[in-house]
């Protein structure tokens, strides 16, 4: 999340999809800011999405990643909001912190098998979001994480380790929204 963009569409879309999954608890936020934020401008974050901030550390190419995302870890449900998006590989130098590695997304998930994640993912080829989003879930299932996606704009993974809860969100979501359900990506088949 970049200061400059806060409470733009993208931010919109973001609190729309955590209030249609509150039925399934409180949230919780991992912002990978990737520049300083005022505390005002992080306390108006939080606001915004109706989540409680985890941190407001800035990720760097320094940063040892695994230490920034620790505190993620123990939380219920979780958004996570990297600059760009979900990357399946790891990626060093000065674009890394843009995104969150798949890597990251798996460990995440392991401790918190019951709750739900879910990612920010504007890491996917203009007209090309479905072959994208789709390639990224197939190889979360096949690591032992669930995940459906929203296809639009602003792309978004919800993800658990349990399918029937994916399957669930992607339900509720379904209900709440009223969005058509072809802008939604269907959990694959194990």
């Amino acid at each position: 999340m970049r200061k400059c963009y806060l409470g733009d569409s993208y931010d919109i879309v973001k609190q729309s999809m955590i209030r249609w999954l509150s039925s399934f608890g409180e949230w919780s936020v991992h912002p990978m800011f990737t520049e300083e934020v005022l505390p005002a401008d992080a306390a108006a974050f939080e606001a915004l999405l109706g989540a409680r901030l985890l941190t407001a550390a800035v990720l760097s190419a320094d940063t040892d990643r695994s230490d920034y995302l620790a505190c993620a870890s123990s939380c219920g449900n979780l958004f996570i909001d990297p600059d760009t998006g979900l990357r399946m590989q790891p990626l060093r130098g000065p674009r890394g912190p843009e995104y969150l590695f798949a890597a990251e997304l798996l460990r995440l998930t392991e401790p918190r098998p019951n709750s739900l994640t879910l990612v920010f993912d504007q890491s996917v080829g203009r007209g090309r979001e479905r072959l994208h989003l789709d390639g990224k879930a197939r190889a979360l299932r096949n690591d032992g994480v669930y995940a459906f996606a929203y296809v639009s704009h602003a792309c978004f993974l919800v993800a658990a380790r349990d399918r029937s809860l994916v399957e669930l969100a992607r339900t509720r979501v379904l209900e709440e929204s009223k969005l058509p359900e072809s802008r939604f990506l269907p959990v694959p088949a194990a």
